[in-house]
């Protein structure tokens, strides 16, 4: 009897405890997320994914289907159309509803709702390997100089700065040449490649020099060898600014401006056509901070 006894009290644990699970797991799905707000801005920031190696489901707004993961496209860049705040039960949580074009292997794009903490401002691998990307894109210095190595038009940029002794490439200083002179040619309005003005950090910087002479001749040499225009841009630099080899050897503590965008595919009736989309802008500085 007491043997009968005590299972029957273990039986009933045990069921308790099934019910009890079953009843919470019944009342987590029945608690549906709801919307709390949602901004539809007009900037469009972009995105990367922060784990590309998660996967990371991308949702409709109810949360109830999903679009596809993170883990389909991990080198692509995202933007951010609206953020929206959901709740699920008692917890309130930010998502980001991203979007990027189609591909030839995801022909569709990819669109979907994802929690913030999934994601990390700037670009991916898809656009710092590409063949031009607008300054104006760029959010950070690493990304710049991300894109600097990797994409195929700018070996001009790498040979430039590589001639030029005891000084570096930055995205400051860059910036600021592009926004305050640069020379653009194309079809669209020739405006500044969508730098602000709120991101330029003038006051890191004295002695700033611009080079126009430089500008116009890229722009008008993008058909000639790498290692010919390196040598005529330091031809101008010593010649119609006084800048030789022994002179740019002296300079401390300056930092080289070099904002070269060509969107060109190597051919001379195409890029230099109507629709071929060309930035230059070049300055030298010194930094004082």
């Amino acid at each position: 009897m007491k043997f009968r006894t005590t299972l029957g009290v273990v039986l009933g644990l045990v069921f308790s405890i099934a019910l009890g699970l079953v009843s919470s797991q019944t009342a987590q799905a029945s608690q549906k997320y709801t919307v709390v707000s949602e901004k539809w801005p007009t900037e469009r920031p972009t995105y990367r994914a922060k784990y590309p190696n998660k996967k990371v489901a991308l949702w409709n707004k109810k949360h109830t289907k999903r679009y596809g993961y993170l883990t389909d496209r991990p080198n692509t860049t995202f933007t951010r159309a609206s953020t929206v705040v959901l709740q699920h039960g008692g917890t309130k949580a930010v998502y980001y509803y991203i979007n990027a074009g189609g591909t030839k292997t995801h022909p569709k794009g990819t669109v979907g709702y994802v929690w913030r903490g999934y994601l990390t401002h700037g670009l991916a691998m898809d656009l710092l390997k590409s063949r031009y990307v607008p300054m104006g894109m760029f959010t950070n210095s690493q990304d710049f100089q991300d894109y600097i190595k990797y994409s195929p038009t700018q070996g001009i940029t790498r040979s430039i700065v590589k001639s030029l002794p005891n000084m570096k490439l930055t995205y400051n200083l860059t910036n600021i040449a592009a926004y305050e002179f640069g020379l653009k040619l194309g079809n669209e309005d020739p405006a500044t490649p969508m730098v602000k003005k709120s991101v330029l950090k003038t006051n890191h910087y004295q002695n700033v020099t611009y080079f126009p002479k430089v500008t116009e001749y890229l722009a008008t040499s993008n058909a000639v060898s790498t290692t010919k225009r390196v040598k005529k841009v330091k031809q101008i630099l010593a010649n119609n600014y006084g800048y030789t080899a022994a002179k740019l050897g002296k300079l401390k503590r300056y930092e080289i401006g070099l904002n070269i965008e060509e969107n060109v595919k190597g051919k001379k009736s195409i890029d230099n056509g109507p629709y071929a989309e060309k930035f230059y802008a070049f300055a030298i500085g010194r930094r004082v901070d």
